[in-house]
């Protein structure tokens, strides 16, 4: 499930799940090669693929993630802490770029394959 700014979005066929780390802005390797930094946070990153889109489909999508920031609702992995394989989330997240490959423009017949973008929390 995928909704951007309370519009349902097609089901992603696929969708990479990633924490992202944020570190302190004095982080970096000392001169003997040492880490040092302080981690301020994890942020959520998902990185949707959907399935072949019609160009109705691929505008819908293009359309949602053209926004700056938006809501999003998304169906997560879980975590073991509340013995959940799945769960919604609701986030407030920036998007990346819309990416997409077009298949078969013969006869009239058009098809968005590969759509991928990415969502990552604010």
């Amino acid at each position: 499930m995928l909704k951007v700014n309370n519009v349902v979005l097609p089901t992603p066929a696929d969708v990479d799940y990633e924490d992202n780390k944020i570190w302190s802005e004095n982080t970096g390797r000392l001169d003997n090669g040492y880490f040092v930094g302080d981690l301020v946070c994890i942020k959520r990153k998902y990185v949707v693929t959907f399935p072949p889109l019609t160009p109705a489909q691929l505008f819908k999508v293009r359309t949602a993630f053209a926004a700056q920031f938006g809501s999003v609702e998304i169906t997560d992995i879980g975590d073991d802490d509340n013995n959940s394989s799945t769960e919604t989330v609701t986030l407030n997240a920036y998007f990346g770029d819309v990416k997409v490959k077009a298949y078969s423009w013969n006869k009239n017949i058009k098809y968005a394959v590969d759509c991928t973008v990415s969502i990552i929390e604010r």
